[in-house]
């Protein structure tokens, strides 16, 4: 009786461990399985051109994904934000140079896009600063970026072994030399994906290879340092019920 209940015991030890999901943050147009990019550094010298970064997910269960809502934290190593990054503010000094896409007819190399001949029925993009906070008041140095998404019922079928492609989020080159330039576009800001909501039951945080960016080469904000949001994801939910 010992020795089988030792093996049992054993044989428990030795079961794999159940995937518990996760997030992923990469510079470009892909995934972080396809570009593995946690740093992205520009000459600030011309106002031409854009930079992008893309979220992606592992789901912790097979699920028939219909929605995701995701929170992104940014952190500039100067005492305020520079006003580089006032990207969509009224009245920022660049309004209007950020841009977010869930592309629907992409068919990506290693990560399977989920948005894919799909119809979106909802979106949500809000840009929070401590001058126009959303939710949250925000410190002078930070910024919020909530990004929601939505397809009508039923969805489509994902499972949970897959990373997959949630959204690009792209920043425009505009006033960044010239008599209306815009301050700051040297500064290091660190870039951290704090949360996913899917169609599951729980908010996914755990990164599965990387969680955070850094912005120009330098940077001393540690990917620690920026806070978890507080908001209620039984609120955020409801909504795609």
């Amino acid at each position: 009786m010992r020795v089988l209940l030792l093996a049992v015991c054993l044989l428990a030890l030795a079961a794999p461990t159940a995937q518990a999901g996760g997030i992923n943050i990469a510079w470009g147009t892909r995934c972080w399985f396809d570009n593995p990019t946690a740093l992205s550094t520009f000459a600030c010298d011309s106002n031409d051109g854009t930079v992008s970064f893309t979220v992606s997910f592992n789901p912790a269960d097979d699920m028939d994904f219909r929605y995701l809502d995701a929170w992104i934290h940014f952190q500039s190593d100067s005492a305020e934000l520079p006003d580089w990054w006032q990207l969509t503010d009224p009245g920022g000094c660049r309004e209007g140079s950020l841009s977010v896409s869930a592309d629907t007819s992409a068919t990506w190399h290693g990560c399977p896009n989920p948005w894919k001949g799909m119809p979106i029925t909802h979106k949500f993009v809000k840009w929070s600063t401590s001058a126009f906070p959303y939710f949250d008041p925000v410190a002078a140095n930070r910024a919020k970026l909530r990004v929601s998404y939505a397809m009508a019922p039923p969805g489509v079928r994902i499972r949970r072994v897959y990373e997959y492609y949630g959204f690009t989020v792209t920043i425009n080159f505009a006033r960044t030399v010239g008599a209306e330039a815009c301050r700051g576009c040297s500064t290091p800001v660190t870039i951290v994906l704090n949360s996913v909501l899917t169609s599951g039951l729980r908010p996914l945080t755990t990164p599965l290879y990387n969680q955070c960016l850094r912005w120009q080469a330098g940077g001393v904000t540690p990917c620690s340092a920026t806070p978890t949001r507080s908001s209620t994801w039984g609120k955020l939910k409801s909504l795609y019920r």
